[in-house]
């Protein structure tokens, strides 16, 4: 339904949402702001996927955090930067200190990665085969946004990654 779905008694214009999603858990965008950890076209992994679209998706998903959350997030992007701090002290305990967040927080994504393999996209291809189905295809492999599901989360994880500062 590209143009949304008319929720009859709530509004006479189609609307259009996505389904739940972890891109909403403000705890990963906080560590992403906190980190400063760029999701964005100018990222130095260049995967299959449209780095835009990764960025304005997760950025779209904060439109689903209650407000106050939301307000937490920007309150942590607007702050002087940790990595820049980290970075400009020169202090190597610091830096140890951060890349073992980051690499934390890769991890977490790491363990996603595998969670929606288990759960998502091995659950639906034994319901598919069990039940000898073809979705159509712009219902295969999924995900919240309508992106390649495990693409965009690897592509998630490895900027993660890519945000560790070198020594």
């Amino acid at each position: 339904m590209p143009r949304g779905l008319i929720y009859e008694g709530v509004s006479d214009e189609p609307m259009s949402y996505s389904g739940g999603s972890a891109a909403q858990s403000t705890v990963l965008h906080a560590f992403d702001e906190l980190l400063a950890i760029r999701h964005s076209k100018d990222s130095r992994i260049h995967l299959f996927l449209d780095w835009s679209f990764a960025a304005a998706f997760l950025h779209r998903m904060r439109d689903y955090m209650p407000p106050h959350h939301r307000a937490f997030i920007e309150e942590i992007q607007s702050a002087p930067s940790l990595k820049q701090h980290i970075l400009a002290s020169g202090n190597e305990k610091l830096r140890i200190a951060y890349n073992q967040c980051a690499s934390a927080l890769a991890d977490l994504r790491t363990y996603h990665i595998a969670i929606v393999t288990k759960y998502i996209t091995t659950a639906a291809a034994n319901a598919k085969a069990s039940l000898q189905i073809k979705p159509p295809s712009s219902l295969q492999e999924r995900g919240t946004g309508g992106s390649g599901i495990l693409s965009f989360l690897k592509s998630v994880r490895d900027t993660t990654r890519a945000g560790i500062i070198q020594g």
